[in-house]
């Protein structure tokens, strides 16, 4: 139904003649009727007056599936945009799913982030006393020995084998077995430390994640400043999660002298490089917003 509808509809359902409505508005009754017939379209300010003067909302006047939407003014426009209740429905809905999945992902990495450290710990006792001895070709682990055979096709331990796939996966086992104690522990502890980093990291970008999209569905307009620096953080723990692994695994392939497949991961930054340029968006709408001084949802 096209405005010019809407209006004549509403304004006989409430018993008011053209003549009383444009002595209403302070406009000649022949303003009134061209609205009513869609030859011209009252400013922001009638509507709103309108919408006064009949009690009801602005999207009962120009509603969001009209035809002539196209014709009518980037004011007018905006607020219908702004009144589609149907789609905000559909962004708290998803806001709020989201929140609740991140918020559950934030507390399971606080959970292993804290397990991780209680590793750490146990591992700078622990490591130490896991020592191999090529010679005889036994691992001592915290006191037992393993027995180990290694050869182009098969790893043994303890009469159980384990099937090198190429000369690539041998040459890293190897390596691996020839690795002084010291070594091991230094290299051992610098990744679970790095590990650690990773979860806490992880879970610092999940409880910001949680608190802008319950910021979202809790607040009339997505564009605020809390939001942008929310997203700010986001880009943050998102690169560091991407380059702690890579500098670590780099670090500790140059300690080991083995291969640990780090690869630089560019999608992934590119990601974080999108967060970045998400929070300019926002802060953009963040002020275009306070220039209106307008709310995006349909709310008091």
């Amino acid at each position: 139904m096209k405005f010019g509808d809407n209006l004549k509809q509403i304004r006989k359902s409430k018993n008011i003649s053209q003549e009383d409505l444009a002595e209403k508005l302070g406009v000649s009754r022949q303003s009134v009727s061209k609205w009513e017939t869609g030859e011209n379209y009252p400013s922001m300010f009638n509507i709103m007056c309108l919408c006064d003067i009949f009690n009801c909302k602005i999207n009962n006047l120009v509603h969001e599936s009209m035809s002539d939407i196209n014709s009518l003014d980037e004011e007018i426009k905006m607020s219908v945009v702004k009144f589609k209740e149907n789609e905000q429905k559909k962004m708290k809905g998803f806001t709020k799913a989201l929140y609740i999945i991140s918020n559950i992902a934030k507390h399971v990495c606080f959970v292993m982030t804290i397990l991780m450290i209680i590793i750490t710990i146990a591992g700078a006792v622990i490591v130490p006393s896991v020592k191999i001895d090529n010679k005889n070709n036994t691992i001592s682990l915290y006191g037992h020995k393993v027995d180990y055979k290694l050869t182009k096709n098969t790893l043994t331990i303890n009469g159980d084998k384990v099937t090198t796939h190429d000369d690539y996966e041998y040459t890293q086992i190897k390596k691996a077995t020839e690795m002084s104690s010291t070594k091991l522990t230094i290299v051992s502890l610098f990744l679970t430390v790095s590990a650690t980093l990773v979860l806490f990291v992880s879970y610092k970008l999940f409880s910001n994640l949680s608190q802008l999209f319950k910021n979202i569905h809790d607040q009339n307009t997505p564009f605020s400043m809390e939001n942008v620096n929310a997203i700010r953080k986001l880009a943050l723990y998102s690169f560091l999660t991407v380059l702690i692994p890579d500098v670590a695994g780099s670090i500790a392939s140059i300690i080991s002298n083995i291969d640990f497949g780090v690869t630089i991961g560019l999608f992934s930054y590119l990601f974080s490089l999108m967060l970045i340029v998400l929070s300019y968006i926002f802060k953009y709408g963040y002020e275009i917003q306070l220039d209106s001084k307008g709310t995006m949802y349909n709310e008091k």
